[in-house]
């Protein structure tokens, strides 16, 4: 099923903890899907993103595996849940010009999840068992 008005269901995610894991069973080399798992039970598979802190970008999916001259390559998803694991959300919402999601934590971060293709790139399901999908927003 899907969500009918998904800015409604993705304001019921306000004050609601945050646990961020990897997005998949298999994940591909440079790849860094995550999962974030929300306090109310809804869940959201994404594959392109970028964490915000205090308005300056901190790291994106696209930084995992990068090495940039620095000891060790980034871990983009383990870095991801140390600085936003049991966070509050404190806002969620969806850009309508791009399908892109953002979600404003306690702190000063902001977590853009994107919407490049007319693919699947991220995916959200609520606890009512509704759901949306990044290539139907447009």
């Amino acid at each position: 099923m899907v969500v009918k008005n998904l800015d409604l269901s993705l304001s019921g995610l306000r004050n609601a903890p945050v646990r961020v894991s990897s997005g998949g069973a298999y994940p591909e080399l440079g790849c860094a899907s995550v999962q974030l798992i929300f306090g109310n039970g809804s869940r959201l598979h994404a594959q392109y993103w970028r964490l915000i802190k205090a308005g300056k970008p901190m790291l994106s999916s696209f930084d995992h595996q990068q090495k940039y001259g620095l000891p060790a390559a980034i871990d983009a998803i383990t870095d991801l849940q140390e600085e936003l694991q049991d966070k509050l959300v404190t806002d969620a919402r969806m850009r309508e010009d791009t399908g892109d999601l953002l979600f404003e934590f306690a702190n000063d971060f902001k977590l853009e999840v994107f919407s490049f293709t007319g693919y699947e790139d991220w995916e959200i399901q609520f606890p009512d068992n509704t759901a949306e999908y990044s290539n139907f927003v447009r």
